[in-house]
């Protein structure tokens, strides 16, 4: 009897270590990278007086992959420029607003030349403000900004860029061999091209 009760325990052994068993994980959730893929660079944005010229990045053509005419910055993760007005300025609509006074802007990025991780971070540079990038369906929110693994060279990235409103902003782009900083303005409908907010070039700064 003693023999019997046995066997039926043992038998019974998969049943329940099939149970703990992880789920199956969703081919089509956002794949999660591993922490401590990039060593955190601290962020640097440049500063800005209020009320003085906020030093916008220049587009500049491009005719490498994904959909863009121009692009910002010295990449090799780029911004799509063609969601800019001239000048650089991000116009803010009144439809962009969420309820929290944050306007949130779609906003692709383009890379190419690259495979590896990336952190991109975003704030403002003339007063007091926050401002943030989402890429959508890769990477996560993490070390004050979205971290993402590019495991090919030639990406085509759907993403919102949000800000609290009109001001002086900038991304701080890092990879592994490189660290960009790109530099837009924000401003409300109807107030993109007034006088006395005038755009003038800044230089781009590349670490290898």
């Amino acid at each position: 009897m003693r023999g019997r009760a046995l066997l039926l325990t043992v038998l019974a052994l998969p049943v329940f270590a099939a149970c703990d068993d992880p789920a199956p994980t969703d081919p089509g959730a956002p794949r999660s990278t591993p922490p401590g893929a990039l060593p955190v660079r601290p962020l640097r944005l440049p500063t800005v007086a209020a009320g003085a010229e906020c030093p916008t990045t220049p587009r500049q053509s491009w005719s490498g992959p994904g959909v863009a005419t121009a692009v910002l910055g010295g990449g090799p993760l780029y911004p799509v420029a063609d969601y800019f007005m001239e000048g650089t300025v991000l116009e803010l609509r009144d439809q962009d607003a969420g309820s929290n006074g944050s306007y949130v802007k779609k906003v692709r990025w383009i890379s190419t030349g690259y495979i590896g991780p990336v952190l991109v971070r975003a704030g403002r540079i003339d007063g007091k403000g926050t401002a943030s990038v989402t890429f959508s369906y890769r990477g996560e929110e993490r070390d004050g900004g979205h971290y993402a693994d590019l495991s090919t060279s030639e990406n085509d990235i759907p993403a919102t860029t949000v800000v609290d409103g009109p001001g002086c902003y900038a991304y701080q782009v890092d990879g592994a061999t490189f660290s960009t900083t790109i530099v837009f303005r924000a401003a409300r409908e109807g107030a993109v091209g007034r006088p006395g907010l005038r755009d003038r070039p800044a230089p781009m700064r590349g670490v290898g």
